[in-house]
């Protein structure tokens, strides 16, 4: 029996969150009343009709992001964000010890994040070495970097180790002596994917090419794992590159050079994950969604043989291998549980309840580190123990991060109420209602629904920020949304723009009807794949939606694309594309494309529109909210467009940050300030 002690609840942080930009643009902020001499705000506040918006507690107040553990070797590493991003890390308390003050942790380099993308750390004590997944310049072209930890913190300057168009994981054997990596060639589609090993000792040396895609099978997103002996590389793979028949394949380095699959390629599975750890070094543990909803499975090396551990009907949220079983997670948008499972049976050794929605960061050894976000709830980061006792399994839970009661006060601006909104096909749609603590006067109330993404039960700044601002945030799942099972998530595979920009418009109108918010002042707002459905939701074709298009009064769209068949051509996801609108190297598929694109519908651009885009953005390349500007304004409509320099799918650090903010309400301003008129 699994017993708690202390296990407490709080949130987990989003300030991944999307960020803004540089002097790429100046910002029109907006005019002070007649009559009036504006006041200067204070560093770090916004204007937003006759309100301030102090963004400090927001940016500021909890200036910590990318939280990595890496618990074998007793270190926390993550971001200090503001005007520069800098990497610190710091030691993990022992049993019973304080909580962790994040303002002393070690700073590992000089190095600024907010210009650089950073996905993951490893520390490599033999060497005394960091290596990172980064890129240079926010291009997302990533590599593997190397930090040598015996200079002094000011000559840390990463080195560049691979020379790859893109990296898409690595994974570290054993003895540390390897590493593995996927590193894929070429700018665009077709790419050329191979599976590669350096040797740490000689790193910029001695790195070998092993296998490479084949037509029936093509690397892809994974951190491929080493065999107990270090003699075997486990990794993902797409039969004939559909993203919905991803396969766990095997390289066998005393081999002929070819990979073997393990999971059967009949069975529809996206995205695998293998868990770090052995069991008995015999037994393999992976996660896979190939019976509905994402489950824990194992597989013998001795056998060949695979047998499910769990059986979940709601999300994974993680899992992470410990001595004294499988930490798990998983949830709903109504609360979390973490539970223990033997690895050998399935067995439940314990189990217990939080109504956050949890990630485990690492877990090793006796000890998971796991955290805990909700939209109430901005982060809470925690340090499980495990120890055997009378009734079996027990643990303790120290608190390693939690945030001061006033200060949550100031960053959480939002009143959260979960509803259900039916769809026009009588499908129940999960939606976030996100009330502002102090709203807008009813005569000026507005409301503003995701597009994309929504639905997670999680804290975002963005959203914390509109609700600071009085304005009612809506968060929907539409379908094709993450969190509701591999079906659910499949319903617009081939159908992008289609039926999941039609539940928006159900969602539209739930809030027109039951909270009173006329649509000039209902906006659609999104980015990435959120930007893209903003765009399209604002230039929808009427006879496509069943109960007719929703008269949104304002969008904003962030890193989005407006061309898919432009998008298909640049952007390094070229199989996302195939799968969610169709395969533009078929007549019918082009037909498909071109008539969903935004971009050349723009004339049935119904209200005003704000963009917002990076200019090194490789994954949704910035050409696409250029083009969509261009067009909408040659033919008269109301486009916002701002390109921020050197910043890449995410924008970041302090300064543009309080100007996009600037920038996003001076344009929601002028939208309210004209429908006083009407």
């Amino acid at each position: 029996m699994l017993r708690l002690r202390a296990l407490s609840g709080a949130p987990l942080l989003a300030l991944l969150a999307c960020a803004p930009p540089n002097a790429a643009t100046p910002y029109p902020t907006a005019e002070p009343p007649s009559g009036a001499e504006e006041a200067e705000p204070k560093s770090g506040a916004v204007r937003f009709l006759d309100r301030e918006v102090d963004l400090q507690a927001f940016i500021a107040g909890f200036p910590y992001s990318h939280f990595e553990a890496q618990i074998e070797h007793d270190r926390l590493y993550y971001l200090e964000t503001g005007e520069r991003y800098r990497l610190r890390e710091l030691a993990l308390p022992p049993p019973g010890g304080s909580a962790l003050a994040l303002e002393t942790g070690e700073l590992v380099s000089e190095t600024d994040w907010s210009t650089r993308s950073l996905w993951a750390v490893h520390l490599h004590a033999p060497s005394n070495a960091l290596w990172l997944h980064a890129d240079a310049r926010n291009d997302e072209q990533m590599n593997l970097w190397r930090i040598d930890l015996s200079r002094p913190v000011d000559e840390r300057t990463p080195e560049q180790i691979t020379r790859a168009d893109y990296v898409y994981g690595f994974g570290v054997s054993g003895d540390e002596r390897h590493i593995a990596y996927l590193a894929r060639s070429g700018k665009q589609a077709p790419y050329r994917t191979c599976l590669r090993l350096l040797d740490t000792t000689a790193p910029t040396q001695a790195d070998r090419e092993l296998v490479c895609d084949s037509p029936e099978l093509s690397f892809t997103w994974s951190s491929p794992r080493f065999s107990p002996d270090g003699r075997r590389i486990y990794t993902a793979a797409q039969v004939e590159g559909d993203r919905k028949r991803v396969q766990i394949v095997e390289f066998d380095l005393d081999g002929a050079g070819k990979v073997e699959l393990i999971t059967d390629p009949a069975v529809p599975r996206r995205t695998p994950q293998l868990l770090k750890g052995w069991v008995d070094d015999e037994w393999l543990l992976y996660t896979s969604d190939e019976r509905g909803f994402t489950n824990l499975y194992a597989w013998s090396r001795a056998t060949r043989r695979h047998r499910q551990l769990s059986d979940l009907d709601e999300e994974l949220l993680g899992a992470q291998a410990t001595d004294f079983g499988v930490v798990l997670a998983h949830g709903t948008p109504a609360g979390s549980t973490l539970k223990l499972l033997d690895p050998r049976s399935g067995a439940v050794l314990g189990e217990t309840e939080t109504p956050g929605k949890i990630a485990l960061l690492d877990g090793h050894g006796d000890r998971v580190v796991w955290t805990q976000e909700g939209p109430d709830q901005v982060f809470e980061a925690s340090l499980i123990r495990l120890f055997r006792s009378d009734d079996g399994v027990d643990l303790f839970n120290d608190t390693l991060i939690q945030l001061p009661t006033a200060l949550t006060d100031q960053l959480v601006q939002c009143k959260a109420e979960a509803v259900t909104v039916t769809s026009v096909d009588q499908r129940p749609l999960h939606v976030f209602v996100l009330r502002p603590r102090e709203p807008l006067p009813s005569d000026r109330s507005v409301a503003m629904i995701r597009s994309f993404y929504g639905g997670a039960n999680e804290w975002t700044r963005y959203d914390q920020v509109l609700c600071a601002a009085g304005i009612t945030v809506i968060s929907p799942a539409v379908r094709g949304s993450s969190g509701f099972g591999r079906d659910f998530a499949s319903l617009n595979d081939g159908d992008l723009g289609g039926a999941e920009i039609v539940d928006l418009f159900s969602v539209a109108r739930y809030v027109e009807t039951e909270l009173g918010i006329p649509p000039a002042r209902i906006g659609v707002y999104g980015r990435s794949h959120g930007g893209y459905a903003t765009l399209r939701a604002m230039t929808f074709p009427a006879e496509a939606a069943p109960e007719g298009v929703f008269p949104f009064g304002f969008g904003l769209a962030e890193a989005g694309f407006s061309d898919i068949e432009a998008f298909y051509a640049a952007t390094n996801i070229p199989d996302w594309v195939v799968l969610e609108a169709g395969d533009p190297r078929t007549p019918e598929g082009l037909a498909r494309l071109r008539e969903r694109s935004p971009v050349h519908h723009v004339e049935r651009l119904r209200a005003p529109v704000f963009l917002l885009h990076g200019s090194n953005d490789w994954r949704v390349p910035v050409a696409g909210s250029r083009e969509f500007a261009e067009r909408a304004k040659a033919v008269g409509k109301a486009v916002t467009y701002i390109e921020v320099e050197g910043q890449g799918h995410r924008i970041e650090g302090l300064p543009r940050i309080v100007d996009a903010w600037q920038a996003r309400l001076d344009f929601i301003a002028k939208v309210v300030e004209a429908t006083d008129d009407e």
